[in-house]
């Protein structure tokens, strides 16, 4: 039996959630990639319960919510399989109408109505605009978070290596006027003085525990070049994914290094945001993999609920006067 991914004191349907997620960011992610079509066979139930560890009914389950979406079909004693919505339209994924239903049920059950619901999230995220600044590692690293916290969370954001930070005589003006800083578990302590003295809310983000077991554990079962900015961040990569089957198929290449024509043309590519800045409009050979998500969804929820506190506080001010 595999090491359980669920953490302890997580109820079933917690775990059912957990596992749903992971199942559904990989398929999406392989559709995107290229290494999954329509009608392509998943694991079944009980070989995924022994990847993650549980029992194979919470599998089967998971299975269930993710058909209900359209990404995947169950065949009664044929298995699963990648259902033709799940490729959508540009990789954008089909609605999850089940799950839509429900936030509008749930927004109903607190007294707010479908008519009103639309206005209170825009206002609940757009009425101020947020300022965030990156401070880790990498190059790699900080352009990567803040394209995610660009894109997936409405923000104005800018980054500084730790190297940078330091050797600065005082703190950067993106830092002074940021309204929070973000920052990962390597660097979250030494950040915590700093953002203190400067009265700025730190979070200090996990990567998504699932990246590795999920779509990458699929990605990995054929060869997967990344190109990267620096050597340092390509030797993080190597460790990260050390104990991930198939990672002898992971390639490294180096930006400015290593000779990017060796990449096929067919072989899913990762490309950093480092690398993208710094090659401009020049055409990277292989399947080009969209931007990943690697922000957990606990610490999403915490950069929300700073998003929705700000906001919620700016509109209660305005009313006041």
């Amino acid at each position: 039996m595999a090491e359980s991914t669920v953490e302890p004191g997580t109820t079933v349907s917690d775990s059912r959630e957990l596992i749903a997620d992971s199942i559904r960011r990989r398929v999406l992610r392989a559709v995107q990639a290229g290494t999954l079509r329509t009608g392509d066979r998943l694991p079944s139930a009980r070989e995924l319960a022994g990847e993650f560890g549980v029992d194979y009914r919470l599998v089967i389950a998971a299975y269930k919510e993710i058909a209900g979406e359209g990404l995947v079909e169950l065949r009664p004693r044929g298995g699963v399989y990648v259902a033709a919505r799940a490729a959508g339209t540009r990789g954008i994924p089909p609605l999850p109408e089940g799950w839509f239903a429900d936030v509008l049920t749930q927004a109903l059950a607190r007294e707010i109505p479908v008519t009103e619901l639309h206005e209170w999230l825009r206002r609940s995220t757009e009425t101020l605009r947020l300022r965030a600044v990156v401070v880790t590692t990498t190059a790699d690293q900080v352009l990567g978070l803040c394209r995610e916290l660009r894109d997936d969370f409405g923000f104005e954001a800018e980054g500084l290596t730790v190297d940078e930070l330091r050797a600065a005589a005082s703190p950067p003006i993106a830092l002074r006027r940021a309204d929070l800083v973000v920052t990962t578990a390597a660097h979250g302590d030494w950040l915590r003085t700093i953002a203190a003295d400067l009265r700025k809310r730190l979070i200090v983000i996990e990567v998504r525990a699932d990246l590795v077991i999920g779509e990458w554990a699929l990605l990995l079962r054929r060869p997967v070049y990344a190109v990267v900015g620096s050597v340092e961040f390509g030797e993080m990569l190597r460790k990260f994914f050390a104990t991930t089957p198939g990672v002898a198929n992971l390639h490294v290449l180096v930006l400015g290094r290593d000779d990017l024509s060796a990449i096929p043309a067919d072989a899913p590519t990762y490309v950093t945001q480092q690398v993208r800045r710094d090659l401009g409009g020049a055409v990277i050979r292989g399947r080009i993999l969209p931007a990943a998500r690697t922000i957990s969804s606990e610490s999403a929820r915490e950069i929300f609920g700073f998003i929705v506190r700000q906001n919620v506080e700016a509109m209660s001010g305005r009313e006041g006067h």
